[in-house]
């Protein structure tokens, strides 16, 4: 993904935010009824509840929708002492653009003071441990979970790698770039499932139970299946169909097809419950942490991904955004890259209207430490 310039189109994206609300909303009224019930029992005028955001992109939908999860939390809690103190942690990739991020936050901090909240970036991966034990009391994530986890590759091999697993004997066409397309070698779409989006997923799952507090809650919202940046009506997405043309006009060398993969994978609601399953017994520090989560709530949401003030123009520019990278890794020629966003540019004319937007899917699951 093409990070730096993600984030500018990121908002065309904010029904995965919008169409949640409610879910959000009640973790909220969840949270306020446990701070109640932990200052009553012992009072600290000094602590903050810290609440966390994971995969930030530029901040601006996170402060958004924190906005929103704010006023939430404080008209459930309201009392004679005033609001639950906040300090929010914003995490973004290490790759991306830690200044931006932060100079969305800088620009909001009319509202940070408003409400007495402090916040901090923190630029790490979330398939790493970011927090203390016991230290969460909400965290959140919207549309980044469907990105896997490219640290597990074996050593010395690219993501490519990835487009052979499950298919050791290499018998299976590599003339997809989607592992979610229909026409992706079913075996090597059930290696994914399994050993790749099931497994990522548990691990992140067991990671931050070690982090959240016991009763703290995480809001998960991820891009799911069917979404039509992957599959149009034959079966192949837009750029696979794209980067074939190319190939047909004598435009694209057909190893670069082969070569190029996208590392992310498109759940539906029964591959977390799946990933929850297999979080209870994930090993971490000869511990499993993920044994103490329960899910609360999981859903697939249909939406709609538009630009109402740049139409198609700014829907491809979200899509090229996500994609260009991975083309990038590998290796074509400048004029065989400007070939495909051309080809890919003029398929999304046909395919898609601007007015409508494209069908897309969300995953959104609520899942909560349980009490020790």
């Amino acid at each position: 993904m093409e990070i730096d310039s993600y984030a500018m189109f990121s908002r065309n994206q904010y029904d995965a935010h919008r169409l949640t609300r409610d879910m959000l909303e009640g973790s909220m009224k969840r949270l306020a009824s446990r701070c109640k019930l932990e200052d009553d029992a012992e009072p600290k005028q000094n602590q903050r509840r810290l609440l966390a955001d994971l995969g930030s992109a530029d901040g601006s939908s996170s402060v958004a929708t924190l906005d929103f999860a704010v006023r939430c939390l404080q008209s459930n809690y309201d009392t004679v002492d005033g609001y639950p103190r906040l300090h929010i942690t914003f995490e973004e990739h290490p790759a991306s653009d830690e200044n931006k991020l932060k100079s969305t936050l800088e620009s909001n901090k009319e509202w940070f003071e408003r409400n007495d909240i402090t916040w901090n970036v923190l630029m790490k991966s979330f398939y790493e441990p970011l927090f203390h034990r016991n230290s969460v009391d909400f965290l959140m994530s919207y549309i980044c979970l469907h990105w896997l986890d490219t640290k597990d590759l074996p050593e010395g091999k690219s993501i490519s790698h990835w487009k052979t697993l499950g298919d050791e004997d290499g018998a299976e066409a590599c003339d997809w770039v989607h592992i979610n397309e229909a026409t992706a070698p079913l075996r090597v779409q059930e290696a994914w499932r399994s050993k790749l989006a099931i497994n990522h997923l548990a691990k992140f799952l067991a990671l931050r139970a070690r982090e959240l507090k016991p009763g703290a809650e995480m809001l998960l919202v991820m891009v799911g299946h069917p979404h039509e940046f992957i599959t149009l009506k034959d079966g192949t997405g837009p750029l696979t169909r794209a980067m074939k043309r190319c190939i047909e006009k004598g435009k694209l060398r057909s190893e670069i097809l082969d070569k190029t993969v996208v590392p992310y994978f498109l759940r539906i609601a029964d591959d977390v419950r799946a990933a929850v399953n297999v979080a209870e017994t994930f090993e971490i520090d000869n511990e499993t942490p993920g044994a103490k989560l329960a899910l609360i709530d999981c859903r697939s949401i249909a939406a709609m991904t538009k630009d109402d003030d740049n139409g198609m123009d700014g829907i491809f520019d979200l899509f090229w955004s996500i994609h260009v990278h991975c083309i990038q890794a590998a290796s074509p020629t400048e004029v065989e890259l400007k070939s495909i966003k051309a080809e890919s540019r003029q398929i999304f004319d046909e395919v898609y209207d601007s007015n409508e937007g494209v069908p897309s899917t969300f995953v959104a699951c609520t899942i909560r430490r349980r009490q020790e």
